[in-house]
């Protein structure tokens, strides 16, 4: 069935129709037309009114459940998730035992991600086991089609290891890593201040991820390879990774759609929602991620989906495990909040998160594939849930902005009231 997008504003900085209004004429998994197009009876017609098409968005690392953690979510709760929240593909990072560090993993995830509504793109163990001790079969992993490997959440302790990691991906792959020393952060709470004293929780120090990030650019300096930092969220840490991009280092770097909405005060109620890794900062820190999302310093950012329980949540602070569940609802409080232009927008959540992951570019032209995140403009509740996850803030957010759908894998999704 032909389907037609009418009155779409199209934003695709690729496209010959970019911040253009015009009609979209989709047949499967193709663009077949644009232009003024006139409706017929063997053709759906969907009038988005102006609303904002652009290429499907990417999440470039996120918790899904799979394999060894369903009790919080699964694929396929977790894709439509995703799907809720404005995107058409997804990272999925091992977080589980039995961990994605060699080819079975990579197939499984690809098998089982064939019924669910998004892109499944498999990001595969730094090392075996997630132990830290001895590289994962990344080559491998890379022949099916994973070209991100990552730790989840373990900054590399071993750093002979990392070395090692770099110097072999470097021909075909990018290690993507955590910021973080454990060691100067073990025990902490949140965000080590003014504020954590105020509400007697152990802080953690942002040298714990300075001192990391600043010892992870110099071994990437000595092998030359691909370095991609996810979930920046200091002062320091941006600097660093601005300062070696000046020098020519191939490192990019991520920032949390969470830490540009919420700073440490938020975590006066005891939320655990809030407790998260890297902790939520200051004002001071979101004002310099910002800067850095606007100069092009940051070249995604990301929703780092983090699925819980309520066991795991519900329960003193101190107790609760870390991670939020943004899905649903952290892009539109982000499009509320902060004020971006469509290219820089579709660069951060489309272009650069499928470059990192190896997706085919998009491009919003007649004969490409047609997969797009819609945009809109109506007011809203989010209230509607896919997630399992029970650790989501933003739930009964009242928004500006909204999803307004999806088309990926040939099927339109609506997220409509």
């Amino acid at each position: 069935m032909k389907l037609l997008f009418k009155n779409a504003y199209i934003v695709d900085a690729q496209s010959p129709y970019h911040l253009q209004t015009v009609d979209v004429l989709v047949n499967g998994e193709t663009i077949e037309s644009i232009g003024e197009i006139a409706e017929s009876e063997n053709i759906s017609v969907i009038d988005l009114k102006g609303d904002t098409l652009t290429t499907g968005f990417a999440e470039l690392h996120s918790d899904l459940g799979e394999l060894g953690n369903d009790e919080s979510e699964t694929l396929q709760t977790g894709a439509a998730a995703a799907a809720a929240g404005g995107f058409t593909a997804v990272g999925v990072v091992s977080n589980g035992s039995p961990y994605v560090d060699q080819r079975t993993g990579v197939e499984f995830l690809l098998s089982k991600g064939e019924s669910v509504p998004v892109h499944i793109v498999p990001i595969g163990t730094l090392s075996k086991g997630r132990k830290g001790e001895e590289l994962s079969e990344m080559f491998e992993m890379s022949n099916y089609g994973t070209q991100v490997f990552a730790d989840y959440k373990q900054g590399v302790g071993n750093a002979n290891l990392l070395k090692l990691a770099l110097l072999y991906t470097k021909p075909f792959g990018t290690i993507m890593v955590h910021p973080e020393d454990h060691s100067l952060s073990a025990g902490g709470m949140m965000h080590e201040g003014a504020t954590s004293t105020y509400v007697g929780l152990k802080g953690i120090p942002e040298i714990s991820e300075t001192v990391q990030i600043h010892r992870d650019l110099s071994i990437l300096e000595y092998t030359e390879g691909n370095l991609h930092i996810a979930s920046v969220s200091t002062v320091p840490g941006i600097q660093a990774i601005r300062e070696a991009k000046s020098k020519g280092l191939n490192v990019t770097c991520s920032v949390n759609l969470h830490h540009l909405l919420f700073t440490d005060e938020d975590l006066t109620t005891y939320n655990t929602a809030l407790k998260v890794s890297p902790p939520i900062r200051t004002d001071v820190e979101r004002a310099v991620l910002w800067e850095a999302v606007l100069d092009g310093t940051v070249d995604c950012l990301s929703v780092d989906h983090l699925p819980k329980d309520i066991e795991q949540k519900q329960c003193e602070f101190d107790n609760a495990a870390l991670g939020m569940a943004g899905f649903e609802g952290a892009l539109s409080a982000f499009l509320d909040r902060y004020e971006l232009g469509p290219e820089r927008l579709q660069e951060l959540l489309s272009t650069q998160p499928r470059k990192l992951l190896g997706l085919p570019e998009l491009r919003i032209a007649e004969g490409e594939v047609a997969e797009f995140t819609i945009l809109g403009t109506a007011e809203g509740q989010v209230t509607a849930f896919a997630s399992k996850a029970f650790n989501n803030p933003f739930k009964g957010l009242d928004t500006k902005s909204s999803i307004r759908g999806v088309y990926v894998k040939e099927n339109y999704l609506s997220l409509e009231a």
